[in-house]
């Protein structure tokens, strides 16, 4: 990886604050989605981050400001009662998948999804397992209108 990345990606991290094994989110321009959306990533120490390239579906190491692009990156805290791995094991788990491929899912299989395995060993936490609940329940108002509607 480049080293003029190197001392950006560090004055970025040390702004944030981040620790080896802390998820960061920023805000980017998402091609998959073709729209502005929230990019989660693995903070890895020196400047690094794992994460998910929802673009290309594969778990990649980047230099931080080379994967926000200047977006506004903030550390991400995981609410509620999660059990979750230490720094160290956080960054052993992502730096261990670099280099797989996923197929890419809005819901089930995105950049959130894999920097909270990383995390707590789930795929989804909060704001996730709530909006499967909330499109899970869209879903069956969706097909109890259209059965009503249509077996007048």
């Amino acid at each position: 990886m480049g080293d003029r990345h190197l001392k950006p990606s560090l004055e970025l991290a040390e702004q944030v604050q981040a620790q080896p094994g802390d998820k960061l989110s920023y805000r980017t321009w998402s091609r998959s989605d073709n729209d502005l959306s929230e990019h989660h990533v693995i903070y890895v120490g020196n400047g690094q981050v794992v994460h998910y390239n929802d673009d290309q579906h594969i778990v990649v190491k980047a230099w931080l400001s080379q994967v926000t692009a200047g977006g506004r990156t903030e550390p991400v805290n995981l609410k509620g009662t999660f059990v979750t791995y230490s720094q160290a094991e956080v960054v052993t788990r992502a730096e261990r998948l670099v280099g797989h491929s996923y197929r890419y899912d809005l819901m089930f299989s995105n950049c959130q999804n894999f920097a909270n395995w990383c995390q707590t060993g789930k795929e989804q936490t909060g704001g996730t397992q709530v909006m499967t609940y909330i499109m899970g329940l869209g879903t069956v108002a969706v097909v109890v209108f259209i059965l009503h509607h249509f077996l007048k």
